[in-house]
């Protein structure tokens, strides 16, 4: 069994150090935790995420070199990049960019993924992709030579670490500068082991973003507006907005995070880039600009996706057919791409202000998508939320979620119109959950199996409770009349809830609540426990010793 052991294992590192010699080459670089971040940082890089015992990854390992080696040259010309991570060597890595199959291939643009490729792996379908994708991102956004790109000489000026509390926050934080704040607790493991990194990183951030931290035990108040939930959290903070990190905490990765705010992250919009927009399910805001557009105008857009950095996606372009499509007639213009709708924004777009307030206003869809950063503050909100259970790479789901996403309007028309009966007296919300990144939680808590998606259920997670099926026991269509008839037999009560935990949870749940209540009162009443304790075990002695020889030879002589 040890020879067996040892030799498999020789021989995952034989494969591991042979598939990093074919893929991690001039053309692809390998890259690691330590140096991701910075490489990705800058232009655009397309990234693929594998593992050297996966059969699909060693078959599209020739192909991935010979597509690399014929575009050398566009990391000198056009900034585009091709690079590789080996999953099996940095898990972390893979988990943080949601990487759950091999091989997975994603686009990176400044640091941030912007297309997950999910097209065929032939040499053609590859070249195609990467060519179409250099062209779009070639193209720059609008530009302008005004102070928005200019760093204040008054941001971090020494490059140390500031000190906030109670008393200088809001004043320290309401100038609209960058700041990036690391709210902690002294006694926290974690952050000690980030304190020295941190204060690197407000040395590398010197003169561009301002690096502070708030001890909350201290400064509850603090801590408190911002919703701290746990130790450490880090956010960057600007012109009201604040954003939270949730990335490695390493000194390269926390650097690309906290620049991002420094610079504009508008993207330039092509054509197709458009029509996947028009597909998708984000929210996006499109800024629509002609040869005599304003520069103050531009500027302001600049701004905005500054302020907004990693909430909202903006774009930009000067096409004029996407101007047609969008019905724009008079330039600049500002749309919002959302819930199946086009809204418009009436106003001055060089009122920075004005735009800032409805881009606030706008940048939450009617129908979100689950994620990372709000799942917790959705799901486990009280009240209920229909929940669309989707698999991307099924056609049926794009279908689904315009279903549901027609559904969430039509309550939301009649929740205003007061024709609605509230769900233990708080009004249905509606969200959509990507299913195959979450089986485990769709199955077992839902008792959804991924080949049945895309699927509809109601959850109320406050109550760990939900609607699995409609009420004739079959599974909810996503057409726009069984979901509403789902919505209304909701209201009425005429369907049978289900509980999200299994029989064995509740079982662990009632025997940890009694062994709770067993210590709380031992430690609440110890002399009276050894007083019960004594008797049990006298009582017990007396069962177990009382029956001597004698009281045996006794009954012996009585039955005779």
């Amino acid at each position: 069994m040890f020879i067996r052991t040892a030799i498999s294992a020789v021989l995952t590192i034989a494969v591991c150090a042979s598939f990093n010699g074919v893929h991690a080459s001039e053309a692809s670089k390998g890259l690691t935790g330590n140096d991701f971040a910075t490489n990705v940082a800058s232009g655009t890089t397309f990234v693929k995420f594998y593992s050297p015992q996966c059969a699909h990854c060693i078959r599209l390992a020739p192909t991935w070199e010979e597509l690399a080696v014929n575009h050398k040259d566009w990391a000198n010309t056009k900034d585009f990049k091709f690079a590789e991570v080996n999953c099996l060597m940095e898990g972390d890595l893979c988990d943080d960019n949601d990487v759950t199959g091999y091989p997975t291939i994603q686009l990176f643009h400044q640091g941030k993924s912007v297309h997950l490729y999910q097209g065929g792996r032939s040499i053609e379908d590859l070249t195609s992709f990467v060519t179409t994708k250099a062209k779009e991102y070639e193209v720059k956004a609008p530009s302008n030579n005004k102070v928005a790109s200019q760093k204040s000489s008054n941001i971090n000026p020494s490059g140390k670490v500031t000190v906030l509390d109670n008393k200088n926050y809001e004043s320290s934080l309401k100038n609209g500068e960058p700041w990036l704040v690391e709210y902690y607790a002294p006694w926290c493991g974690h952050c000690k082991a980030l304190a020295p990194i941190y204060e690197e990183l407000a040395l590398e951030l010197k003169g561009k973003v301002n690096v502070a931290k708030v001890d909350c035990p201290a400064n509850e108040v603090v801590c408190r507006s911002q919703k701290v939930r746990g130790y450490p959290t880090i956010k960057l903070h600007q012109n009201g907005q604040a954003t939270e990190y949730s990335g490695q905490r390493q000194l390269r990765t926390l650097e690309t995070f906290a620049l991002g705010a420094t610079t504009s992250s508008v993207k330039a919009l092509t054509q197709q880039g458009f029509e996947e927009l028009r597909k998708g399910s984000d929210v996006s805001f499109v800024y629509v600009y002609d040869a005599n557009t304003n520069s103050d105008a531009t500027e302001s857009i600049n701004k905005q996706s500054q302020i907004f950095y990693e909430q909202v996606s903006i774009y930009s372009t000067n096409d004029a057919t996407i101007a047609r499509q969008l019905s724009v007639t008079s330039f600049p213009a500002l749309v919002v791409l959302k819930d199946n709708r086009q809204y418009n924004y009436q106003g001055s777009i060089a009122n920075q202000l004005a735009v800032q307030s409805w881009i606030e206003q706008s940048k939450e869809p009617l129908v979100p998508s689950l994620n990372k950063r709000n799942t917790a503050a959705i799901l486990n909100a009280p009240g209920w939320v229909l929940l669309g259970l989707l698999d991307p790479a099924k056609p049926a789901s794009s279908i689904a979620y315009r279903g549901l996403v027609e559904s969430a309007h039509k309550y939301k028309k009649s929740l205003a119109a007061g024709d609605r009966t509230l769900l233990d007296g708080k009004p249905l919300r509606f969200a959509t959950l990507d299913g195959t990144k979450w089986t485990r939680y769709i199955s077992e808590a839902l008792s959804v199996e991924p080949l049945n998606l895309p699927a509809i259920v109601a959850v109320n997670s406050d109550k760990e409770i939900f609607y699995p099926n409609a009420a004739d026991e079959r599974r909810v269509a996503f057409d726009e009349e069984a979901l509403w008839e789902y919505i209304l037999d909701m209201e009425k009560g005429h369907l049978e809830e289900k509980s999200t935990i299994s029989s064995t949870q509740r079982t662990f749940r009632q025997i940890s609540s009694r062994a709770s209540s067993v210590f709380t009162f031992i430690t609440g009443h110890p002399f009276v426990t050894m007083i019960l304790f004594s008797a049990a075990a006298y009582g017990l002695f007396k069962m177990l010793c009382g029956s001597g020889p004698e009281d045996r030879l006794d009954g012996l002589a009585k039955a005779d």
